[in-house]
């Protein structure tokens, strides 16, 4: 199982919260325990019945790092997935020390067009300078080779992440 070392898991003041709901929230993440909190809501409040299942993509993806979402509500199962991805995201951040004013590409573009980062959200988002909200997703970036050495960079050279 990946380890999610990015991620915030719930303090003991919201496993209490989550007792006095009835629900259990120990060692959970803190978006798999607001999934929780809402399908409680659904299910209580609005007389959800079903709360659905994570799709097979979701599962797959989720085996892939050692999760067995298969049993899980769609939205806790879509919590889950989303930590992982931000855990990808938070990793490539700190492997290829991404950071405003670092020039990188994104391997799905086809063209690979050089990008200089403005600004990295908590999520791992990454903006690029020049507007137009233009953007893409830690984990989906490498730094140029050229700009890696002339900083003597040599960690940030090693193989991409997978």
């Amino acid at each position: 199982m990946k380890e999610l070392k990015y991620i915030p898991r719930v303090s003991d003041s919201q496993v209490t919260f989550g007792v006095r709901l009835g629900l259990d929230f120990q060692g959970c993440t803190v978006s798999v325990a607001a999934a929780r909190i809402e399908d409680a809501i659904d299910a209580g409040f609005r007389g959800k019945t079903t709360m659905g299942s994570p799709t097979e993509k979701q599962i797959k993806l989720a085996a892939k790092f050692g999760y067995d979402i298969s049993r899980l509500s769609r939205r806790e199962g879509h919590a889950v997935i989303d930590d992982l991805m931000t855990e990808l995201n938070h990793e490539a951040i700190e492997a290829w020390a991404l950071a405003p004013g670092i020039t990188v590409v994104n391997v799905h573009d086809n063209l690979r067009t050089a990008q200089v980062i403005s600004s990295i959200q908590p999520d791992g988002t990454v903006y690029f300078r020049g507007g137009n909200g233009r953007r893409a997703w830690a984990r989906n970036l490498r730094l140029l080779v050229v700009q890696a050495l002339e900083r003597g960079d040599w960690p940030a050279l090693r193989a991409p992440l997978k």
